[in-house]
């Protein structure tokens, strides 16, 4: 055999040697295991915020509704109709919730409920995510013909 006969084996066997793939998997998935779990776990995080989000919202939006159809005690009534509301819906996912309401300084016909909470992070080390939704609007003043449009008191 010639020395150039040996060179081509020798090359012949050394490409076979490199363009195996075995364990290539292993080494991929233990690579991008971890990234794609904090992925989804971030994905899953985002949507368990937004749940909540949207029921601080609508539990605002009930409040402020009730306080706006009210005339006078409104405060109180307002606060117990949002926290009813949350119960309502079935969810538990707004931890330590918080209803207010907030009538703005220098404007009586005005009324605001803030429903504030929190959520636990599914990722450990880091803190609970914050919520907090405000809904609100003029007081709503029902007058009949028969009191000739006067403005409510």
């Amino acid at each position: 055999m010639t020395a150039l006969s040996r060179t081509r084996q020798l090359l012949k066997r050394w490409r076979v040697e490199l363009s195996d793939d075995r364990g290539v998997s292993a080494i991929e998935l233990a690579i991008l295991g971890p990234v794609l779990l904090i992925v989804i776990t971030l994905i899953i995080q985002w949507a368990l915020w937004f749940e909540a989000r949207e029921v601080a919202l609508d539990a605002a939006q009930a409040g402020a509704q009730y306080a706006r159809e009210q005339q006078a005690g409104w405060a109180e009534n307002a606060v117990s109709h949002a926290k009813s509301f949350y119960q309502d819906v079935g969810t538990s996912i707004i931890k330590h919730l918080q209803v207010s309401v907030n009538p703005p300084s220098g404007n009586p016909n005005q009324v605001f409920v803030t429903v504030s909470g929190s959520i636990p992070a599914l990722i450990p080390g880091f803190s609970s995510l914050s919520v907090h939704e405000t809904s609100g609007g003029d007081v709503e003043c029902f007058r009949s013909a028969a009191s000739g449009g006067q403005q409510c008191g």
